[in-house]
């Protein structure tokens, strides 16, 4: 009785809606791990905002869409242009002496 009683009402709540007949209240489960892993949270964030005991469940929640994924790299890329930048401004430490430098070499030997 209760089991036909629920699924009445969730077709009341669907046709109220205008969802599909296929929607069920567990796809928002994968909505909101979707757009968390869309939103950029790690999979161990997800993991543990989803309640699961392990990423690979949660793997089954996530379905990055392509666009997604373009942007995660875009993501990438900016930060190693970022690092990049960081990294050419640091000053140079000026090299050691060595022998060749102690000595003056006449600019035809080549070492």
């Amino acid at each position: 009785m209760l089991n036909s009683s629920l699924r009445h009402l969730h077709s009341e709540l669907r046709a109220t809606l205008k969802l599909p007949a296929g929607f069920v209240l567990h796809s928002l489960r994968h909505t909101y791990g979707t757009r968390l892993g869309e939103g950029g949270a790690d999979a161990f964030s997800i993991m543990r905002l989803m309640g699961h005991s392990g990423v690979t469940i949660s793997q089954r929640y996530v379905h990055p869409a392509p666009e997604a994924l373009e942007r995660a790299v875009e993501r990438l890329e900016a930060l190693n242009e970022k690092v990049s930048q960081s990294l050419s401004e640091v000053p140079k430490p000026a090299l050691p002496t060595t022998i060749f430098t102690t000595l003056k070499m006449p600019a035809s030997v080549s070492y």
